[in-house]
């Protein structure tokens, strides 16, 4: 069993021209999916920063399969439920 995740420090995201638009993942060039991806490796709150505002398929086209699932497995089933909505208190 991995020990729980270390609170990270807050990570800036990526500069990327006008964030406040929505993100095309088309339009990203190999290096800005690259300034995206190694942060991710090391600060799975980034992955769910993204999730958070763009949906879980998005990051999993950004990130990769992998990669979110990793993070929701460190995050822990029933946390990643809470979070995401998809559990309803009762």
């Amino acid at each position: 069993m991995l020990p729980p995740p270390r609170p990270a420090a807050a990570t800036p995201a990526p500069k990327i021209a006008d964030i406040d638009q929505e993100l095309v993942l088309e339009d990203l060039t190999r290096e800005q999916v690259r300034n995206w991806r190694v942060p991710a490796l090391k600060d799975h709150q980034m992955v769910f920063d993204h999730i958070d505002r763009y949906g879980e398929p998005s990051a999993r086209r950004l990130f990769s399969n992998q990669l979110v699932d990793q993070a929701e497995a460190l995050l822990g089933a029933g946390a990643w439920l809470r979070r995401s909505g998809r559990c309803r208190r009762q």
